[in-house]
């Protein structure tokens, strides 16, 4: 009995050993499963995450691409930008310019209107003044307005040696007064020379109106072929200065051809007390001479030519002498007379 029971318990140990290693095998190729399971799910999960990291490398390169593109595309739109504002400051400045130009044509162009404005309105006020100061003369208004200049005048021509009267002449002058002048009665240089070129020794002037016999040896003629001359008044009176200071007008413009003159004077032959008024136009021009219809002769030569329209003193009529008679009369333009 006592060796059956022997027997007995290692086949029971090797059974159990047998049931162990078979139940540690089984367990041990579960877990080997599970093993390679797990294995196989890390793989996968780095294969995805190997994957997600190429997408996400992928990603990040399509981005780097994209950044790299809207920074060229920015770098553009920067060019394109600043070339905008270029052309945007330099349209700006070329519109600021012509801005500028046409406000400074603008105000030219309103100078030169206010210019023409104002030129206008001072011609407009000239007329005016003309035409209030304008009055309509009649010809015994315009002889009755000169009469007071005109002089009748004599000179006397005596021998140096002797002192002896050898000759008188007579003539037609007017009282004027220029400027850094003295006062004068102005006259033909016939009247002041004789036929030899001797000069006067002293001339008297006698006013129409006035009492007073003007004389004076401070004879002076045109040393030019003018036939003109100047008897000056060093110590006038205040009638003299009275009237040549309010002398009416020296002809500004040059007459037209046909305009209508008066001359007076004192006659030759007759009374010495009138004046004579003879009418006549403007026939033509030659160089400082205008040539007239007039009738002018030795006594009224010298006197006072008078434009009607204008009422102003035209000139001195004067001309060559023939014998005692003034043939084609002529009239020196006044202004020759100031400018001398």
């Amino acid at each position: 009995m006592k060796n059956k029971k022997i027997l007995t318990m290692p086949i029971l140990t090797l059974i159990a050993a047998i049931l162990g290693a078979a139940i540690i095998g089984e367990g041990g190729y579960i877990a080997a499963k599970k093993i390679e399971k797990y294995k196989n799910k890390i793989i996968l999960q780095e294969n995805i995450l190997e994957y997600a990291v190429d997408a996400l490398s992928a990603q990040q390169k399509e981005l780097e691409k994209i950044k790299e593109e809207m920074n060229i595309a920015q770098k553009g739109l920067d060019k394109k930008t600043k070339d905008l504002e270029k052309t945007i400051t330099a349209e700006t400045k070329n519109l600021e310019e012509k801005i500028k130009q046409a406000e400074i044509k603008s105000a030219a162009v309103e100078s030169a209107r206010m210019a023409k404005e104002e030129s206008a309105q001072n011609k407009i006020s000239a007329l005016e003044e003309k035409i209030s100061q304008t009055k309509t003369y009649s010809l015994s208004s315009i002889i009755s307005n000169w009469r007071p200049l005109i002089a009748n005048v004599e000179c006397q021509f005596r021998y140096s040696d002797t002192g002896r009267l050898y000759q008188k002449s007579s003539g037609s002058g007017i009282a004027i007064k220029f400027d850094n002048t003295p006062s004068a009665i102005l006259t033909n240089k016939h009247v002041l020379v004789d036929s030899s070129g001797y000069g006067a020794d002293s001339c008297s002037a006698k006013l129409l109106d006035s009492n007073e016999t003007l004389s004076s040896s401070d004879i002076r003629s045109s040393a030019k072929e003018y036939d003109l001359g100047y008897i000056y008044i060093n110590n006038p009176s205040d009638y003299f200065k009275n009237l040549t200071s309010n002398f009416p007008a020296l002809c500004s413009q040059k007459p037209f051809l046909g305009d209508e003159i008066v001359v007076l004077g004192y006659p030759s032959i007759g009374s010495k007390n009138n004046l004579t008024a003879t009418e006549g136009i403007v026939s033509g021009f030659d160089g400082n001479y205008f040539i007239t219809s007039a009738k002018v002769e030795q006594g009224n030569s010298g006197g006072a030519a008078i434009l009607l329209k204008d009422n102003c003193l035209l000139g001195i009529p004067t001309f060559v002498t023939l014998g005692k008679v003034e043939s084609l009369a002529r009239i020196l333009d006044i202004w020759t007379a100031v400018e001398k």
